[in-house]
């Protein structure tokens, strides 16, 4: 059961300015809001049941150390591996628990309803691609005075005779809220605020996205590290987003909360196959 923290009471007199809509998200996906068929009903710490993901990537997806053909949709902005994941306030990575990719992990809760309008996370899989969504959601508990939108797009080689390579973007459209009342926040701030990035689940290999932990991880929606606000977009390559070195078994763990870039290897690049393009 959820218990609210005194610490509410300590939540910031005046919060910061909410980031406005910027990053574009994919739609187009069919469903009722345009983001795919695959829908979670409305809920607090839920998750979807298992996804096959073979219908995106008959090879699965290599993902810190194991290949994957199914994952899970956590209402709670993240999709895992291996398990589903309710945990309502976000813990600073690095983790135990099962491999996570987040965009956006706070505690978001649905039960406020509105569909299409708000309130939906949805998912949609097509040949090499998969699109997971979180449209205009609320906070804990069943609060819609602020909502964020943000999405998970997952892109590999539709032929996928060569999958070492695969991407991740998340779009940032809508940003108003850090922290469910069940996190210390008050209002939507304060307490523990959200946190972005990917984390292996052995305590050890993670990478993070500015702002992750504090009220400034609503200005990813004016932010980027690839020249459009609201977009972010990384390589996972070899199963890892922190790139194996080339002639050597490390790998650069960079944590951009703390604004370090290091210096990232270049995956090599991948032949020209004749076909259709995405």
């Amino acid at each position: 059961m959820k218990t609210h923290s005194a610490l509410a009471l300590l939540a910031l007199l005046a919060a910061p300015s909410m980031a406005s809509a910027q990053g574009e998200l994919m739609g187009g996906l069919g469903g009722p809001a345009g983001f795919g068929e695959g829908v979670l009903e409305y809920n607090d710490d839920g998750s979807s049941a298992e996804i096959d993901i073979r219908e995106a990537f008959p090879n699965g997806l290599q993902f810190f150390g194991e290949r994957f053909h199914s994952l899970y949709v956590n209402n709670n902005g993240s999709v895992t591996f291996g398990g589903a994941t309710g945990t309502f306030t976000p813990q600073r990575f690095p983790v135990s628990g099962n491999r996570m990719i987040a965009p956006f992990w706070a505690d978001v809760d649905t039960r406020g309803g509105g569909r299409p309008a708000r309130n939906g996370v949805y998912w949609d899989l097509s040949p090499g691609q998969m699109v997971i969504t979180w449209h205009n959601v609320g906070y804990y508990s069943s609060h819609n005075d602020r909502e964020n939108t943000f999405q998970i797009v997952i892109i590999s080689n539709e032929l996928l005779d060569q999958d070492d390579l695969w991407k991740v973007q998340f779009r940032y459209n809508r940003c108003e809220w850090t922290t469910g009342d069940a996190s210390g926040g008050s209002g939507g701030m304060g307490g523990t605020p959200a946190q972005a990035g990917f984390d292996a689940g052995n305590g050890q290999t993670f990478e993070i996205l500015p702002g992750s932990g504090t009220a400034g991880i609503l200005q990813l929606c004016r932010t980027s590290n690839v020249g459009v606000d609201g977009i972010w977009e990384f390589d996972i390559y070899l199963g890892n987003p922190q790139v194996t070195l080339p002639g050597s078994e490390e790998t650069e763990t960079i944590d951009y909360s703390q604004g370090g870039r290091g210096r990232r290897a270049t995956p090599p690049r991948r032949p020209r196959r004749r076909g259709r393009e995405r």
